[in-house]
């Protein structure tokens, strides 16, 4: 990995994405100012002019504040409240670079193959949400502006509980028992957190602009999924079969251009990542 010199300012340092980020940053040396809405409070009047005190000419940012996921109206609008506060707060410097933590929710539902040059075409409102943030963030000044875009992140650390890796392993330590949703045969590219942290430290490290999607390039149906959890979890964990899927989906991502733009970067497989979550969530309760 190449050197980094200066300071790296995490917004959002205490939630999922900005902790990870932080730790991994840490772990290389970097001198990193870890910033959570406790010290900053974008959606606050003074949260603005709060960061503009703080952030230098010449830092690193990284944008991972945000009320994930957003569900209805008033979630839309502190999140783009926030990112306009941002945005105010570094008018009157330039940051060497500014890295924007979006979702692949940009993209839609539908299924099919996604790479950097898809269409962005949200049918939902954190969709809607996600590209209005990277919209207005392009309003910075900055030689180096970085969109991440995700696929469904899991791992130890995740407090939501969304569908998927994250609550079949919750389901399987605390009852013995997973749900899934009729067959159970829709696809997604589930990617582990430490990757989506690895990739953002690299994309700084190298200076990485432009669209940088974050997947596994393994998509897996909820069904597998839930067996590769069963088998990680304790003895007599099984999977039951509740209601059905409603319009199931297949995605797939084509992450060539993310091996092009770092090549040693082996991503994490579903089963290995599952492993290493649920021996990590053990590991936390017997603590």
């Amino acid at each position: 990995m190449p050197e980094f010199h200066g300071r790296l300012v995490v917004l959002g340092a205490t939630g999922f994405v900005g902790s990870h980020v932080v730790e991994r940053a840490t772990s290389v040396g970097w001198d990193v100012v870890a910033l959570s809405s406790r010290d900053v409070d974008l959606a606050h009047a003074a949260g603005g002019a709060a960061l503009a005190a703080i952030v230098r000419d010449g830092d690193t940012v990284v944008h991972a504040a945000a009320v994930v996921p957003s569900k209805n109206a008033s979630d839309v609008s502190r999140n783009l409240l926030m990112t306009q506060a941002l945005v105010d707060a570094l008018a009157g410097v330039e940051v060497a670079q500014l890295v924007v933590v979006s979702s692949d929710a940009v993209y839609g539902s539908e299924s099919g193959v996604v790479d950097e040059a898809s269409p962005c075409t949200p049918d939902s409102l954190h969709g809607v949400m996600s590209l209005a943030r990277e919209m207005v963030c392009a309003e910075v000044s900055t030689p180096v502006l970085t969109l991440v875009r995700p696929a469904a992140i899991y791992g130890f650390g995740d407090t939501h509980n969304s569908y998927g890796p994250n609550r079949f392993a919750r389901q399987a330590l605390e009852s013995g028992q997973i749900t899934v949703f009729g067959a159970g045969e829709a696809t997604r590219d589930h990617v582990a957190i430490a990757d989506v942290a690895d990739v953002i430290v690299r994309a700084i490290a190298s200076r990485q602009a432009g669209i940088i999607n974050v997947a596994s390039g393994q998509s897996i149906s909820f069904a597998d999924l839930a067996g590769l959890v069963r088998d990680s979890a304790p003895a007599g964990t099984r999977v039951a079969v509740a209601g059905s899927e409603s319009s199931p989906t297949f995605r797939t991502y084509d992450i060539s251009g993310l091996a092009r733009r770092f090549p040693d970067l082996v991503p994490t497989g579903p089963a290995q990542g599952v492993r290493q979550m649920i021996s990590a969530m053990q590991g936390s309760t017997q603590a």
